[in-house]
């Protein structure tokens, strides 16, 4: 037994999909980039300045090349992209750490920290340099250390940069040249558009420096209704799938059959403040749209996270994390970023909220799952064995067996979750969640250790970043 989760009706598809081609070729996109707007041109789009406008013959041609699923590639391992399963990847830009209850902004150590915590988690599936924004290190080295960073300490698929032409090049040669692959995609990277409708220089220099090399993008705007776009969520999710199909359309363009992703990581927003609300029950329907909106088009999708407003690890950010997880796992999503740790509308990141948040995920992975029903896991034996009225803990061994194994197959047995009385908590210290948190996570600091790189790999590092800044015994 599966929940089953049929989110849109094609009706509502349809009708955003008409309206967005009617966008497309009576409102236009910016791209604020000379270089991608003279390829327009030369392929023949209409243009008028840096606003490109696209027809629904466009979107069709080019969807036609999108593949349905890729291969990432990491050091070890691959993943397939719109297999069926959620791949999970870290946080994505947060300035501010929570320790102990107390904000601090981004140094080397606390970096360097939460790459082991994410190169060590059996929920996370992939790296990201930027899983945190920081200023530590001089300016002209900053992207290139956080991708080596990331390469030397976790062998899991790695995103790439996208700050600029530069930055996004150098990540792609950089992963390139340190796993030796140079005919698949190893990073993959966000496009990030700004509603409404217009992408920056970078992320279109970016956009054509991933898709000319055959590296995968995952498009993505980030709304807030009533601000950046209308009020409602069907505008918001037109100016979105707008945003997200136009830079899909860019990217085969560039190299037809580059792998891509259909994106959305918009919010709600509570305009009493000018804030967003990604906690919000909101939050949950637009990420369930996105995945709506991506299968549409039949393109492997990003959304969702352990996105929050909370301030502190505390009931707020149980509350939330878990519905926004629920929606992006139960949807289907192929790509869920921020997925664990985020707080403050996924500006900062806690230690113990991202240990929580692993069990919370494999706790909404276990739902997803369901279980079985067939003459084996009714188990009938055991009750005639017992009996009415009996017990299932002294049963003969074979039937024990049977009900073990159907039982550790069925429930999540989780760690930190406390599941005892009052009483024998209180016996064992009265810890709080955040008592088991900070125990796991020291432990788990405490055991990392950096995978074996060869000198070779050291050579290709070395190359963009001086290794002083590199290597250190703190980082070991």
């Amino acid at each position: 037994m599966r929940l089953k989760y049929d989110f849109a009706d094609k009706k509502e598809l349809d009708l955003i999909h008409e309206y967005s081609m009617k966008m497309m070729e009576e409102n236009g996109i910016i791209f604020a980039c000379d270089e991608i707007l003279e390829m327009f041109r030369t392929h023949g789009f209409r243009t008028d300045g840096q606003i490109v406008y696209m027809t629904e013959k466009d979107v069709r041609e080019a969807l036609k090349s999108c593949p349905a699923t890729f291969e990432w590639y990491g050091r070890k391992s691959h993943l397939t992209v719109g297999g069926g399963k959620t791949i999970c990847a870290p946080s994505y830009g947060p300035i501010y750490l929570l320790e102990d209850g107390y904000y601090h902004k981004i140094d080397r150590k606390r970096y360097t920290d939460f790459a082991k915590l994410n190169a060590s988690s059996k929920v996370l599936d992939v790296s990201n340099p930027n899983m945190l924004d920081f200023s530590f290190i001089p300016e002209p080295y900053s992207t290139n250390w956080a991708m080596a960073t990331v390469l030397m300490m976790d062998e899991k698929p790695a995103i790439g940069m996208v700050d600029g032409k530069k930055s996004a090049a150098d990540s792609i040669k950089m992963t390139q040249d340190f796993y030796g692959i140079y005919d698949k995609p190893v990073v993959n990277s966000l496009i990030s558009v700004a509603s409404p409708c217009h992408y920056s220089t970078a992320m279109c220099e970016a956009l054509i420096e991933y898709a000319k090399a055959g590296q995968a993008v995952f498009v993505t705007p980030s709304s807030m209704s009533g601000m950046t776009v209308p009020g409602s969520i069907a505008s918001l999710l037109l100016s979105n799938n707008v945003e997200t199909l136009s830079g899909i359309v860019a990217a085969q363009m560039v190299n037809p059959g580059a792998p891509v992703m259909y994106g959305i990581q918009s919010h709600g927003c509570d305009l009493r403040f000018g804030t967003p609300s990604i906690g919000s029950a909101e939050q949950v329907l637009i990420f369930s749209a996105a995945k709506a909106m991506g299968s549409y088009y039949n393109l492997p999708v990003r959304t969702g996270g352990s996105s929050c407003d909370a301030k502190q690890v505390d009931m707020q950010a149980g509350i939330e994390s878990y519905a926004t997880m629920y929606a992006t796992i139960q949807s289907g999503a192929d790509l869920m970023v921020h997925s664990c740790g985020s707080l403050e509308s996924d500006s900062s990141v806690s230690f113990d909220k991202f240990i929580y948040d692993e069990e919370i995920l494999q706790m909404v992975q276990r739902v997803n799952r369901g279980f079985e029903v067939s003459e084996e896991t009714l188990l009938y034996d055991c009750f005639l064995e017992a009996g009415p009225g009996g017990q299932f803990l002294t049963l003969s061994d074979d039937n024990m067996e049977d009900s073990l194994c159907c039982y550790r197959e069925d429930y999540l047995i989780t760690r930190i979750a406390n599941h005892v009385s009052h009483g024998t908590w209180e016996e064992h210290g009265r810890k709080m969640i955040t008592d088991v948190t900070k125990e796991m996570w020291m432990k788990r600091l405490e055991d990392y250790q950096m995978p074996e790189i060869t000198s070779e790999q050291k050579e290709v590092l070395a190359k963009y970043v001086p290794m002083e800044l590199l290597f250190t015994e703190e980082d070991r």
